[in-house]
């Protein structure tokens, strides 16, 4: 499971990076993996990683994301960097 879950997260975060996927979306599907999981049992790796992806949608102002492609992308080199993979 811990795989398939660390797969998921990884494209993801990549259709975010590549602007293919909405921050919404991705924010969703983050939180619904994240009230399903515990994070005592996810790789700390994938928890911060779903941490991230909760808050892709975060507004500071109307229509103004706070994170943007940049984020998204230096997020995924966080996440494939990691040693836990």
């Amino acid at each position: 499971m811990s795989e398939e879950l660390r797969g998921l997260v990884g494209s993801y975060l990549t259709r975010l990076a590549e602007g293919v996927i909405p921050p919404s979306e991705v924010a969703d599907w983050a939180l619904r993996v994240m009230e399903e999981k515990s994070d005592e049992a996810v790789e700390p790796a994938i928890w911060r990683a779903l941490e991230q992806l909760s808050g892709a949608d975060l507004l500071v102002a109307p229509g103004k994301y706070l994170h943007g492609h940049e984020d998204f992308a230096a997020w995924r080199a966080e996440f494939e960097a990691d040693p836990g993979r």
